[in-house]
């Protein structure tokens, strides 16, 4: 499992009331217009961004970046360490570049026509984000020394793609009417992510230079074309094992009324960086509308051990072998752990029970194909 760092991952929300008497009401449509319309009026930006992760109500990720945008698609991103600043990613609208000083190796990613850049941050999500929620107000309350909207967004139970999240809590300036402030909160009401934004400043007349990406004396450039990457295909079971070059392992235990609705293998070698390639199976199985997922990877070099964080997962036993069961997600369950030269992930919204019966039913590789 590879570690991504997502620059962005905040949605946006709106709509807003009169503080105590002291302002006319405005309804939600009122507000979400002023916000999009100031949306569209930002030309550029910069802020401060941080953003913590829990687990289980426990703090066990937090990390603080400096974020420079520029319409349509310009952008620029500092990693902040212990008071240190050190460029992350930059995008000039065509390329988005980044460095890895441990390989030496420059990444430049050919921007697709329509790029998620083109919107100015998350506040670009407003739109997209008002027709999916249902949205009230908390109150006003104070961000940073700024007065700011308490909003709260649950989402639609018919709609698709909510399931891990509940609802949402959004600190919205009531001058600027950008976010200050984003809480998101599992379906079990537990906190899962908080992000406050700081320093903002908006339409500063930031300089295309800004954007150039200097590339590291003597550093190697790899190029990617996000065009060449094509979602896997779902496929039969027999079609997966003719393309993949191992053998798929397969649970003897299902739990009964589920069956393997398909399959779909996929591999990076072609993109990836040297010794960074890897080869996956995904097996979905489905009963009426409940579904889990088995993946099964095999990297190019050794699988990493168990990444997540000792705080947010809890130590299991597969087999004898050290597994690691997550349940931060509200009612969704992963399950990770190492089988042979594979890294395995269960998925799920079984009963952790059953999750580890599946897993101590997949049984040992045998060797890999040739």
């Amino acid at each position: 499992m590879r570690k991504t760092k997502a620059l962005a991952l905040i949605i946006l929300i709106s709509l807003a009331l009169f503080a105590s008497g002291c302002e006319e009401e405005l309804s939600a449509e009122e507000i979400a217009t002023k916000m999009q319309e100031k949306e569209q009026s930002i030309e550029d930006y910069s802020c401060i961004m941080y953003t913590a992760t829990y687990a289980n109500g426990e703090k066990v990720q937090e990390n603080e970046e400096r974020i420079m945008y520029k319409k349509p698609n310009m952008m620029k991103g500092w990693i902040i360490e212990q008071g240190k600043e050190e460029v992350a990613t930059v995008s000039d609208g065509e390329f988005l570049w980044s460095y890895n000083a441990g390989t030496n190796i420059v990444t430049k990613i050919k921007l697709p026509e329509k790029s998620p850049l083109n919107k100015s941050g998350y506040v670009g999500l407003i739109e997209d984000f008002l027709n999916k929620t249902n949205v009230s107000l908390l109150g006003v309350e104070e961000v940073d020394g700024r007065s700011a909207y308490v909003l709260e967004a649950e989402p639609e139970a018919e709609k698709e793609g909510y399931s891990l999240f509940s609802r949402t809590k959004m600190w919205v300036d009531r001058e600027t009417w950008m976010p200050l402030r984003n809480e998101v909160y599992d379906n079990k009401g537990n906190l899962v992510i908080e992000t406050e934004m700081s320093d903002l400043k908006l339409n500063t007349g930031i300089p295309d230079s800004e954007f150039e990406f200097e590339v590291p004396e003597g550093a190697e450039i790899k190029v990617i074309d996000l065009e060449d990457f094509k979602a896997p295909e779902e496929m039969s079971l027999e079609k997966a094992r003719e393309k993949v070059s191992f053998e798929i392992l397969i649970p003897e235990y299902i739990p009964e009324g589920y069956m393997l609705n398909y399959t779909m293998v996929y591999d990076n070698y072609e993109t990836a960086l040297e010794g960074q390639g890897f080869e996956a199976v995904i097996l979905n199985y489905q009963r009426e509308n409940e579904s889990f997922q088995i993946t099964q990877t095999i990297y190019e070099s050794n699988p990493e051990e168990n990444v997540m964080p000792a705080q947010t997962a809890e130590n299991v036993s597969i087999n004898g072998k050290e597994g690691k069961y997550i349940n931060q997600f509200g009612d969704l369950k992963v399950l990770i752990w190492n089988l042979g030269k594979f890294e395995m992930s269960l998925n799920g919204y079984l009963e952790k029970a059953e999750i580890l019966k599946i897993a101590e039913s997949i049984p040992e590789p045998a060797s890999r194909k040739n």
